[in-house]
């Protein structure tokens, strides 16, 4: 596509005008007088868009549920929450959805079921990108998911049911997908990225970040679940206990020092990254913490899971030395 070629034009003594394409100003829906915000990129180039002031966040979608399985059903709400939309209506017979589907939208932040009748289900999120805090959304996610770790490790010593653990796990998938969300509208409108003090290329490696918490915290849950598995079946042996809790609390430590690190933006000295080899070793060593027994298939699930762990902190610092280090 050819660039479109605009002459600088001087006006009055002290300002200076480009005309703006027809195209672009009819697409958008303005007229003479309106109120236009204009910014400058990273790039050092200017961006045109319509004054934040009087943006219309308000956006609605008619999702025709008719054949479809609860689980597809899901599917598509997740996808319209993702991209925004604030009034979400579900057209189709509904008998026996009804209760999965309001289980589900709980899961979304600030949605909430508005209408229920026999064709319809009325969803509205309620949200305002004014109060949306990104930096603060990710900051409540580590400290989740460090009290996640604690509450897992106590486990091993002091056994009880995980489910304050699950509990903790399903708010970070929650404040994951507002989070989602919010970078999802950030990169659809611009000045919600200036609020937030980022830029298109650091909101899509912050998408990354939130992705792999998800990730950190779903698979943390998983190893407590083991370990009440195994606990309840009488096969957490003395030295498999104490070689997991050195584990974990490396696993720990390394994933509060990435954190640190970002906060601090300390990446310019140190690598976190560096003491990613010595894990191998330890995870071989719990591996072999007892002897071989068919009963103890719960080490190397555990095992495999905190490596997934790990490999995920690891990545997370990858991309957190990319944002440190990219175009500002």
């Amino acid at each position: 596509m050819l660039m479109d070629q605009r002459k600088l034009i001087h006006f009055g003594k002290s300002a200076f005008c480009i005309t703006l394409p027809h195209l672009w100003v009819k697409k958008n829906n303005l007229k003479k007088g309106d109120n236009l915000g204009v910014q400058e990129t990273s790039r050092g180039s200017l961006e045109v868009i319509q004054n934040p002031a009087v943006h219309d966040e308000s956006s609605s979608l008619d999702i025709d549920i008719n054949g479809k399985t609860t689980d597809e059903i899901i599917h598509l709400l997740l996808a319209t929450y993702l991209n925004g939309y604030t009034i979400i209506t579900l057209q189709g017979k509904n008998a026996g959805k009804v209760a999965y589907i309001r289980k589900h939208v709980h899961e979304f932040i600030a949605a909430e079921i508005m209408e229920v009748t026999a064709d319809k289900i009325t969803i509205h999120i309620f949200w305002d990108i004014e109060t949306i805090n990104l930096p603060s959304i990710l900051n409540r996610i580590s400290h989740i998911i460090q009290n996640l770790f604690g509450e897992t490790i106590d486990l091993i010593d002091t056994p009880s049911d995980n489910q304050d653990i699950r509990e903790r796990g399903s708010e970070v998938q929650r404040q994951v997908l507002l989070a989602k969300r919010a970078i999802t509208y950030a990169l659809r409108h611009p000045f919600a990225a200036q609020k937030f003090n980022m830029t298109s290329l650091e909101l899509y490696y912050v998408s990354y970040i939130t992705y792999f918490f998800g990730k950190i915290a779903e698979y943390i849950v998983e190893v407590s679940r083991v370990i009440c598995d195994a606990e309840r079946e009488k096969l957490l042996g003395v030295k498999s206990k104490a070689q997991l809790k050195i584990l974990l609390q490396r696993t720990a430590d390394y994933f509060a020092k990435v954190i640190e690190n970002y906060r601090k933006k300390g990446y310019q000295s140190r690598f976190v990254i560096s003491e990613y080899q010595s894990f191998e070793e330890a995870i071989l060593t719990f591996r072999h913490s007892e002897k071989r027994n068919p009963l103890q298939l719960w080490i190397p699930v555990v095992a495999e899971y905190v490596k997934m762990t790990i490999n995920k902190i690891k990545e997370t610092e990858f991309v957190m030395i990319n944002i440190e280090n990219s175009p500002k």
